[in-house]
């Protein structure tokens, strides 16, 4: 044997035996920085050996409580402390909203940042729970710590509305080879198959096994892994991009201080900006332009004076989607706020109204307040400039616009939702994603966001156009690559033809396919139990 690697394999043996036997406080205190290593798997690090040594990391730890006089109790804190550190490094970007806000909205930063992630660290404190009712010694345990982390994050991402952010599956950049195995499974399924992947070394060190059965759950990783990067590169290589034709495309991305931005002073300078950006030469060959999310500090429906002023740009011109705010009044004179995208055409100068979206997975305390009437009157408030937050839509669509092909809307965060894209009969030929992230300032959050929207892209087979304020605006192809952009925090318009989608993916047909695996995975999981209590 060569010494080398005996002493490797003595040094993970040792490693695994320290973190077992570690007291509870100690397990959970490295659980808390464990959580913060896993971060850096995800984007804009994507160092995915440093989310291997978290999740194998805690997977020890599980072994240690099992040792205690507590299992479930100190199995289900020390996942709970994971899941605090990595909610905490991962989403604290969500501070500069508040920042952005305002000074009267600060006070809240220290409880929203800590409370969502605590909130969030619940799931895994469940999972922890349930997997230590059923731990052990054996290999077999990584199926079952697979089986309730997996359970625990798609109900994170499902649960109250939903929050899928930096999931497992996510550690893979998107439009690299790994990432198109979402056009067959989704990011969920991606994300199960890599909880598998970052779990497996862990079995290494099983105490009840034999060197096959320690090897087996690492040599399965490792093949699967390998199947998927073949096939991953095998669909970059054969899948040809080609281009919608006469469709050319002009999209804005523009740096406005959030803080800024509805002082009624900087108002025409706002306008002016946008449509200076809009205007740059090649204009007569431009059929479409987009503006992100709320690009204007105004009801721009509303505004006969500032369409006009937009009319006069673009007169017998491009068409022009934008994100608005839009008031409607209900019949019982209710006055509705909604977030929407619309489409204007401008005929002879004429503004008509060629589409409206409006937004339908609206984003908690950014958007509307939950539990609004409880938590208002203790002093917290949505982080929309509008007091009572807006309305939701009804339902996504696919809709169409004048010279374009049919194009499903999607606004902000409507994008990290697997699923929200309309299939079969309806479904769309490109997505078109405007958002605002000038929330969220120089920070990872525009960067996780934008490896979300572009798993999107894959899982549909779909182009996606995107244009951010302060963020990542460009053109995503089918495959995830983000062929077109502008760099972050930078004023820009960005021209680029219209990539035709693909063939429709296995996704598109069967978007919950991730759960069909999960759900064998839990048989597996209770048959092994059944044999192995027969055999005693």
């Amino acid at each position: 044997m060569n010494p080398s690697n005996t002493r490797r394999s003595s040094l993970f043996t040792l490693a695994a035996y320290w973190v077992r036997n570690l007291n509870v406080w100690q397990a959970r205190i490295l659980g808390f920085a464990l959580g913060v290593l896993y971060i850096g798997g995800h984007a804009p690090f994507f160092f995915w050996p440093l989310s291997l040594l978290a999740i194998t990391g805690l997977v020890w730890l599980l072994d240690g409580a099992g040792k205690t006089d507590r299992p479930v109790r100190n199995g289900a804190l020390v996942s709970w402390y994971f899941g605090l550190g990595q909610f905490l490094v991962g989403m604290y970007w969500i501070a500069f909203a508040f920042i952005e806000r305002g000074s009267e909205f600060i006070w809240m930063i220290p409880f929203a940042v800590f409370l969502l992630a605590a909130g969030l660290a619940l799931f895994w404190l469940l999972a922890g729970a349930v997997a230590m009712r059923v731990w052990s010694k054996n290999a077999s345990r990584i199926l079952v710590f697979v089986c309730c982390f997996f359970a625990a994050e798609w109900l994170r991402g499902h649960a109250f509305t939903g929050l899928p952010w930096n999931h497992p599956g996510l550690i893979w950049p998107a439009g690299g080879a790994i990432s198109q195995i979402a056009s067959f499974v989704g990011a969920w399924g991606l994300a199960l198959f890599t909880l598998f992947l970052l779990a497996a070394p862990a079995a290494l060190t099983s105490s009840r096994d034999g060197s096959v059965a320690r090897a087996m759950p690492l040599v399965l990783a490792v093949i699967l892994f390998s199947g998927f990067f073949a096939t991953g590169l095998v669909r970059l290589e054969k899948t040809k991009i080609v281009f919608v034709e006469g469709v050319k495309l002009r999209v804005i991305q523009a740096q406005i201080d959030q803080s800024e931005k509805w002082d009624p002073k900087n108002k025409q300078k706002i306008i002016d900006h946008y449509l200076d950006l809009s205007s740059k030469d090649g204009l007569e060959n431009i059929t479409h332009i987009i503006w992100p999310e709320g690009a204007l500090p105004l009801l721009l429906l509303e505004s006969p004076e500032v369409l006009q002023q937009i009319a006069a740009r673009f007169s017998d011109g491009p068409i022009l989607l934008s994100g608005v705010t839009r008031r409607e009044v209900t019949k019982d004179q209710q006055i509705l706020f909604r977030n929407s995208l619309v489409a204007l055409s401008f005929q002879s100068g004429i503004p008509a109204l060629e589409m409206v979206y409006d937004k339908y997975h609206l984003t908690p305390f950014g958007e509307y307040l939950p539990f609004g009437k409880l938590l208002a009157s203790s002093g917290i408030k949505a982080l929309t400039p509008l007091g009572g937050g807006f309305t939701a839509g009804p339902e996504p669509v696919t809709t169409t616009i004048p010279g374009a092909p049919a194009v499903s809307p999607q606004i902000c965060y409507e994008s990290i939702f697997a699923g929200l894209t309309p299939s079969g009969k309806d479904r769309p030929k490109w997505i078109v994603n405007v958002t605002n992230d000038s929330w969220f300032g120089p920070t990872t959050g525009p960067k996780q966001h934008i490896q979300q929207v572009k798993y999107r892209a894959i899982e549909e087979g779909l182009p996606i156009i995107r244009s951010a304020s302060s963020g990542i605006s460009g053109v995503i192809d089918p495959l995830g690559r983000l062929i077109s952009k502008a760099p972050i925090n930078t004023n820009a318009s960005i021209d680029a033809e219209l990539p035709e989608a693909l063939q429709e993916t296995l996704f598109s047909k069967f978007n919950n396919i991730s759960l069909v695996f999960w759900f064998l995975l839990v048989l597996a999981v209770t048959t092994l139990q059944v044999l192995r209590k027969q055999i005693k």
